[in-house]
């Protein structure tokens, strides 16, 4: 590994260090059986797993859960969200044992981009229409996949070598569509959630993100079983690559 793809990971994750230690400073224990209602159909979505194909990556639904709390939680409360979904995301069923520098990374760069997309979407709405749910939605889930996808993507190109923009034009291809069904599904509901029903929002949206989930898994299994063994096999140095 380089010693930039050294330096980046390195100041990713004392980033997502720095936004978890404000959130425990600023704690807030409102709503809490909602919020852990909220936080088990988060967990339950980051089991349900898709691989982006040519990447050690993958993308669940809990994204959508993700949204619902940036609209009606604290930020320590979203901050905990994103952290344990990364976590689980990444322990659960891995194809191959996690690295301790890919489980850090990965949950400092979705710490990082849920603390951008929550703090950067209040601050811009709220003042002007504190209960214009599907703005808030939709720039939040605007910025929270533009930040991830170039976090993600520049470790890829520095990790692996290669141009920083294809690797993120690849994941956007495939990321994207996931996220649009899930915004399109969250805001055309947002008018029936609420901070003290949250499990049933939760439980409203789980159906149309399970149907997304098993359409981007069937994608993602017949693209890699079309791929050529020297493509996985090059696939497979991005996990090597980390550790030296």
């Amino acid at each position: 590994m380089s010693s930039v793809a050294k330096c980046y990971i390195a100041l990713v994750v004392a980033s997502g260090t720095g936004i978890l230690l404000l959130a425990a400073r600023w704690w807030s224990s409102a709503s809490l059986p909602q919020f852990a209602a909220l936080l088990c159909f988060t967990l339950l979505a980051s089991t349900l797993k898709v691989r982006i194909p040519g990447m050690t990556s993958t993308i669940s639904p809990n994204f959508a859960f993700l949204l619902i709390a940036l609209a009606f939680f604290s930020f320590s409360q979203v901050i905990v969200a994103a952290l344990c979904a990364a976590l689980l995301q990444s322990f659960w069923r891995p194809k191959s044992p996690p690295r301790m520098v890919q489980v850090l990374f990965s949950a400092a760069a979705l710490v990082l981009s849920s603390a951008f997309a929550f703090a950067a979407s209040h601050l811009i709405v709220r003042p002007f229409d504190a209960n214009n749910l599907v703005a808030l939605v939709l720039l939040a889930s605007t910025l929270y996949l533009s930040m991830n996808t170039v976090l993600v993507s520049i470790v890829v190109g520095l990790t692996e070598q290669q141009p920083i923009r294809q690797v993120c034009q690849h994941c956007y291809e495939w990321v994207f569509p996931y996220f649009a069904f899930g915004i399109v599904v969250i805001g055309l509901m947002s008018g029936s959630f609420s901070t003290m029903t949250a499990w049933r929002s939760s439980l409203q949206v789980a159906p149309a993100m399970i149907l997304a989930y098993l359409y981007f898994l069937g994608r993602s299994k017949k693209q890699a079983e079309n791929r050529a063994p020297s493509e996985e096999a090059e696939e497979l140095l991005t996990v090597s690559s980390l550790e030296r």
